[in-house]
């Protein structure tokens, strides 16, 4: 995959030689060993089989998911990453490899290196700055680099959608909402809702899904959050991209501009400029555009609160304790207090605005 900026839409130039591959990689807690623990033989395998000499492993904190990533310290002072899936992952393997088919001639994805049809792979490291970090760390290039990443989006909206994944729908939507509401209430609060406030939840929940589904579709990467993005010299690069599929055509600004970090700094004038620059690129009305991604993110940050509260909850993600404050208020914020909001603003307003006073 040749360096290039994300907006362009010529070919790519060939993939670079291993010997160009950047040093660092993708950020969170590291644990470095000098060889390669037993659950990870698959991946030494891989090193050893694609003609590579291994020096070092750093293990990598993962996200919510089940992947576990490493990266490989390689005899010629070089580095690249390694993905294990486990056996119930596979079809997440398969996806990926299909997206990044997709995306490649027109975003900038890693480069794959290797893999064993078993659930191993190298790939590209991108480097240890992900652009969470960078936007967080440098208030002068946020403007910037969330211009870089709605060129970016844009140019993903605007693909033909490849069919890997089945398009958002009422279901999909709707089912977040319920992992939502369980994963918040009974199990990170343990206070479940009472039968009447069950009842305006999903009353709210059902019209929220009816109204998005007939917002206009195009591709999503479907996790376009920061955490998911790398600022390059020609722009960004976008990982985790295996469940792309079709949806609201505002879905991807939603994860880019109200999520995780950028909660905590993020204005309505910034997020109005970067909707601006994917309105222009899509050729779309941006304050109807900016009216659909308030519905939108609605959605997403309650299913994001859903993800959140479950990993805290089951002892598997201590970091999101610190999102899911800033997630629930943004909740607060979207609700309406009339129309199809108002049941479950009474809801919020009773169970959750409490909690973050």
């Amino acid at each position: 995959m040749g360096r290039r900026s994300a907006g362009r839409t010529s070919p790519p130039s060939p993939s670079p030689a291993p010997s160009t591959l950047r040093p660092g990689g993708a950020a969170g807690r590291r644990h470095s060993i000098p060889v390669f623990p037993s659950e990870f033989s698959g991946l030494e395998r891989l090193v050893r089989a694609s003609g590579h000499e291994p020096v070092r492993v750093e293990i990598l904190a993962g996200d919510v998911g089940r992947r576990r990533y490493v990266r490989v310290a390689l005899a010629d002072r070089r580095t690249v990453l390694g993905v294990a899936y486990p056996a119930e992952e596979m079809d997440s393997c398969r996806r990926w490899l299909e997206a990044r088919a997709a995306l490649a001639p027109h975003v900038r994805v890693p480069d794959l290196i290797a893999e064993d049809r078993e659930g191993n792979q190298l790939v590209e490291d991108l480097g240890v700055e992900d652009l969470a970090t960078r936007l967080a760390a440098r208030p002068e290039s946020r403007a910037e680099n969330l211009g870089h990443a709605a060129r970016a989006a844009a140019m993903i909206a605007g693909i033909p959608d490849p069919a890997i994944n089945p398009s958002f729908d009422f279901a999909l939507f709707r089912r977040e909402l319920e992992l939502a509401r369980e994963a918040v209430f009974d199990l990170y609060l343990e206070q479940p809702l009472s039968p009447a406030d069950r009842e305006a939840h999903d009353r709210w929940a059902d019209a929220l899904c009816r109204e998005i589904l007939v917002h206009p579709r195009a591709l999503c990467h479907r996790d376009f959050h920061g955490n998911n993005l790398f600022p390059l010299e020609e722009g960004i690069a976008a990982i985790d991209f295996q469940d792309l599929r079709s949806g609201p055509d505002s879905y991807d600004l939603a994860s880019l501009l109200w999520e995780r970090t950028t909660l905590e700094w993020m204005t309505p004038a910034l997020a109005e400029e970067t909707i601006g620059q994917f309105s222009e690129r899509r050729r779309l009305d941006a304050a109807a555009l900016s009216r659909r991604l308030g519905r939108v993110l609605l959605q997403r940050a309650w299913k994001v609160c859903g993800t959140f509260a479950r990993a805290v909850a089951c002892g598997r993600g201590e970091v999101y304790r610190r999102y899911l404050p800033g997630e629930m208020a943004l909740v607060g914020r979207l609700l309406g207090v009339s129309g199809e909001d108002r049941p479950f603003r009474r809801v919020y307003d009773a169970r959750l605005a409490p909690l973050l006073s």
